[in-house]
């Protein structure tokens, strides 16, 4: 006798008018589409999206915001934190998080603090945007400016794993990096960061810096300019606003202005 597995291989293939049979009549069956009514189900479609959304924010205000702030050091006045399918995110390792005011974080983010040295911090300015599946690595230091958006795939200030240590790679899990490779990260404020981003070891990202997707960021990168590819270029520099200075003041635009005049675009 045929296993059940045999049988539906038998029907995917209609070996006999029997199997071909069924097969009709499952592809009939999956095939069925409801006819739409328009006022029924515009109504169904927007009360399943209130009900959702007053649920979800239900469980935010109540249980998943709280329980993230209690875990970190400082979070200002109007954080939030979006839902992705998480609820909350994870804090794995110790971490000392500085959150400012009126940062949004999504819930399906990675907050990873190694143990290589005592009191990693991660620091997120004013204003700042965390996008969904951003992953945070810190062993030391990585501090994130203010109204900045971040949608990277990684920001580390480490190796990960032992690079030139192979032998270290013989611990179960591939062992740690070495103290050596770590090299705290600054992003500026004003960032905009896409999807797929790396920021690596060392990376001082500069005020108002957008970086395409999928760049890979090393080094110091001067303030309002354009990166792509990986190793990541310079490809153009961005206009600064003279209303800038309300918020960051007169000198610091000054300051902006002439550290992009002396950037030479990367051919």
């Amino acid at each position: 006798m045929r296993s059940w597995a045999e049988f539906k291989v038998a029907i995917r293939r209609r070996e006999t008018p029997f199997h071909a049979f069924l097969y009709d009549i499952a592809k009939a069956l999956f095939g069925i589409s409801m006819p739409v009514v328009p006022m029924v189900h515009s109504f169904l479609y927007n009360e399943w999206c209130t009900r959702t959304s007053v649920w979800h924010n239900f469980w935010r205000v109540v249980y998943y915001e709280p329980i993230f702030k209690s875990q970190c050091r400082k979070v200002g006045h109007g954080f939030r934190m979006w839902y992705a399918g998480n609820g909350t995110t994870r804090i794995l390792g110790n971490l000392n998080i500085y959150i400012g005011n009126n940062v949004a974080i999504f819930d399906r983010v990675g907050l990873v603090g190694l143990r290589l040295f005592d009191n990693p911090e991660l620091h997120i300015g004013d204003n700042s945007y965390i996008g969904p599946d951003v992953r945070f690595m810190v062993a030391k230091s990585i501090v994130v400016g203010r109204y900045s958006i971040l949608g990277c795939q990684m920001i580390m200030d480490n190796s990960g794993h032992p690079v030139a240590d192979a032998c270290g790679r013989l611990v179960h899990g591939g062992g740690h990096p070495s103290r050596a490779s770590v090299r705290p990260v600054r992003i500026g404020d004003l960032c905009l960061l896409g999807a797929g981003v790396y920021v690596y070891p060392g990376a001082d990202v500069g005020d108002g810096v957008v970086a395409k997707v999928g760049t890979h960021i090393t080094g110091t990168i001067p303030p309002f300019c354009l990166l792509e590819g990986n190793p990541c270029r310079i490809v153009g520099k961005l206009p600064i606003a003279d209303e800038l200075a309300e918020e960051f003041g007169e000198e610091r635009v000054a300051a902006w202005r002439a550290a992009q005049a002396e950037v030479v675009l990367d051919s």
